[in-house]
């Protein structure tokens, strides 16, 4: 009897904070369904709160910023990479 064996590859997760011009629920609504069928982006998060309105992304090796970059300007929504 020959054992089965099941190698799972190891998964580098990024995270990227980014400014938003996402101001209300409406607006997160509006986007949410491209974040929830992204296949490199793990978890996602708006904070409405935040003045700055911060979209955090935890994504996988594929995933590239000016794809999302592109999608958020078609939707009229600004974002920018937040530096320390």
């Amino acid at each position: 009897m020959e054992a089965t064996v099941h190698v799972q590859k190891s998964v580098r997760e990024y995270v990227h904070i980014l400014c938003t011009s996402i101001l209300t629920q409406h607006d997160v609504n509006k986007v949410a369904w491209y974040f929830d069928s992204h296949e490199a982006i793990v978890r996602w998060s708006i904070d409405l709160l935040d003045w700055e309105k911060v979209l955090k992304l935890v994504v996988t090796d594929n995933f590239e910023l000016d794809e999302l970059q592109r999608f958020m300007d078609f939707k009229g929504y600004t974002i920018s990479e937040m530096i320390d």
